[in-house]
């Protein structure tokens, strides 16, 4: 009995969306702080996020160019087999499954929690039981670990059973999204009003003394903001029309992104001064404080659900569109067959879906929280993408004849810069004794998908 086959019904405004919708969700509502205690002023924060989103639309030229040149399930994966042969198309898969996309859900459940805290009325810091493992990770749980927990439950259930719940839920949190974001921006147009609401006066903190480790450690809060853009090519076997509408969805989303981003910080920087920011307690201190400052507590209590439920929508197409990837691995034979298994009724990934579900939920009790999972998950993703950008050059030397529908804009300027800003930011992280821990423990993981493919999966298929 043959397998079933993905279909082709996806157009350019569902390119985009997907581009859009895998984006925001937890980054331009939690990242705000980290931002603003690392860099010296708005001027700076500004910069980074217009710079940084510059560098990842560079990236999504050559992933378009790539995209439309292999339009297969896979993604990524495909890319770097191509390019690069099976052993890194491996060591891709192993990290995609273990680090960057079961570690973007469990950031995700963690923000999720956040958001809800207030509301539901748990401490974030209180804890039920903990067991230290090693420096900076330990097995812990409490209410807001527990509240993560369930909502990776809730999301692999909605996906084990269609993607008709999945839509649902899909179109619910753009809703929340949307309105979440048009609270906050439209409160800072009420706010620069002549009548507008007075912020209260608090003192100034100071940024980062450290100019160039704050800039970093900004850098990997704002990629993780832009964390998702590499989700559309794993869709690319069901669009329509993939040499178009892949790189012109990757391409205008990302435009798209960069201005919402911009729009919304200067929102948070007019409503709350920087030096009242850093001074902040949690990262939802930053758009809480907004919206309550300019329509109320009561106001301020819908937009954390709100927010959750854009978390939820946001951490959905890691379980909707990534285990399609595997399809690729397994038939490559450099994953269980049982990850390519398809529900016979459901017509869904079932056994990809409650893996990546499973892990994820062991990474929230293994980790401190939210931030300490972004830091593990950007660090893995930084690599692989500075990895099959290259492909791109690898490709033009090796099959120069292959037919390219879109070509890499400012080859081979943008693909160089894209790559020189990821492994810099990459490599400054493994000297911050703040962050060395998160980025080793991605690294490991690394290492141990060498020591797997050389004991037994070396040899070709």
């Amino acid at each position: 009995m043959s397998q079933p086959e993905l279909r082709r019904t996806l157009g350019l405004t569902s390119a985009i969306n997907i581009t859009v919708g895998a984006v925001i969700g937890s980054g331009i509502f939690f990242k705000a702080l980290d931002v603003s205690r690392n860099l010296p002023s708005e001027a700076w924060i500004f910069a980074a996020w217009i710079v940084l989103g510059i560098v990842c639309l560079f990236g999504a030229f050559a992933y378009a160019e790539l995209g439309a040149m292999f339009p297969e399930a896979g993604g990524q994966y495909a890319f770097l087999r191509e390019a690069f042969g099976r052993f890194p198309a491996f060591l891709y898969g192993w990290t995609f499954l273990l680090v960057i996309n079961s570690g973007t859900m469990a950031a995700l459940a963690a923000a999720f929690a956040l958001a809800l805290s207030r509301k539901a009325g748990f401490a974030l810091d209180e804890v039920y039981f903990s067991v230290p493992l090693v420096q900076g990770l330990a097995f812990e749980l409490g209410p807001a670990k527990l509240c993560a927990c369930g909502m990776i439950l809730l999301l692999g259930v909605v996906n084990h059973f269609g993607v008709d719940w999945g839509a649902l839920i899909q179109n619910l949190s753009t809703f929340a999204k949307v309105g979440a974001l048009a609270t906050i921006v439209g409160g800072g147009v009420l706010f620069a009003l002549p009548d507008g609401a007075a912020a209260a006066p608090a003192a100034a903190a100071a940024a980062n003394p450290d100019f160039l480790a704050g800039l970093v450690a900004a850098a990997v809060a704002i990629f993780w903001a832009y964390e998702g853009w590499y989700q559309l090519p794993f869709n690319a076997a069901e669009l329509k029309n993939p040499h178009r509408d892949l790189p012109r969805g990757l391409i205008w989303g990302l435009l798209l992104l960069i201005g919402v981003y911009l729009a919304v910080n200067a929102v948070y920087l007019l409503v709350v001064p920087i030096g009242e920011m850093r001074g902040l307690g949690s990262e939802f201190d930053v758009p809480y404080t907004v919206v309550s400052r300019v329509f109320g507590v009561d106001v301020a209590g819908l937009l954390a659900f709100l927010i959750a439920l854009s978390v939820f929508g946001a951490a959905n197409p890691n379980l909707l569109s990534s285990p399609r990837g595997f399809y690729a691995m397994a038939n490559d034979g450099l994953l269980p067959r049982r990850l390519n298994t398809v529900h016979p009724r459901w017509r869904t990934p079932t056994v990809a879906i409650w893996s990546q579900a499973l892990w994820a939920m062991l990474l929230i009790v293994l980790f401190p929280g939210f931030k300490d999972l972004t830091v593990y998950v950007v660090f893995a993703s930084l690599l692989f993408y500075a990895l099959t950008v290259a492909g791109v050059y690898v490709l033009r030397v090796r099959a120069p004849e292959r037919e390219r529908p879109y070509r890499c804009f400012g080859y081979p300027f943008t693909p160089l810069l894209f790559i020189g800003v990821t492994l810099f930011v990459d490599g400054y992280t493994l000297l911050d004794p703040n962050e060395r821990t998160n980025a080793l423990v991605g690294l490991g993981i690394l290492g141990a998908g060498v020591v797997v493919y050389a004991a037994f999966l070396r040899r070709p298929r």
